[in-house]
């Protein structure tokens, strides 16, 4: 069996590109355009590693460079980021609207998670997102269930989420934060 979060490296773009890609079109939409380091100092990070990176994404042909050393987005890195930023949005409507989360989480993880679903998730989640802020009274009635729901754990043994230890007892953001 093929170990599934291998698919993750599968993307043609990492996160620090997207980010890249995603200042470019901040700083053009604010200053109408942007130089190298004006990204640098948008990311914050050194102008050399931002060249590193930008020149990969001419060479995929996402942003264009002109000969005065101004970037742009091509059709590509439109599409693109305009991609990201929608599902960025609709996970942290998500997180706030229907999880009832704290907008600080919810724009953080949108961040960590948007640039990694498929367009049919991001789909499929704007749809569900639709139907559990619609009107219809059952479902309010279910979403305020569920906001005044508490997980009890038995045990880990009769879990279906929980392998090794119970992920309520806490330290998973410790570790993923080192």
């Amino acid at each position: 069996m093929e170990y599934i979060c291998k698919k993750i490296d599968d993307k043609e773009l990492t996160h620090s590109s997207i980010h890249h890609l995603l200042a470019i079109n901040n700083l053009i939409q604010k200053n109408g355009y942007a130089r190298a380091i004006d990204i640098a100092k948008h990311l914050g990070l050194t102008r050399g590693s931002v060249s590193i990176t930008l020149k990969k994404l001419t060479n995929k042909n996402y942003i264009i460079e002109d000969s005065n050393k101004f970037y742009q987005l091509s059709d590509k890195g439109k599409k693109n980021v305009n991609a990201v930023v929608s599902k960025r949005h609709i996970v942290e409507q998500f997180f706030k609207d229907v999880l009832q989360l704290p907008a600080d989480v919810a724009e953080i993880d949108g961040c960590k998670i948007g640039y990694l679903l498929s367009q049919e998730t991001g789909e499929k989640l704007l749809s569900f997102i639709g139907y559990c802020l619609s009107d219809n009274k059952q479902i309010k009635s279910l979403l305020n269930d569920f906001i005044n729901f508490n997980q009890i754990c038995q045990s880990v043994e009769n879990c279906q989420v929980c392998e090794m230890e119970c992920f309520f007892a806490g330290g998973s953001d410790e570790l993923l934060n080192k």
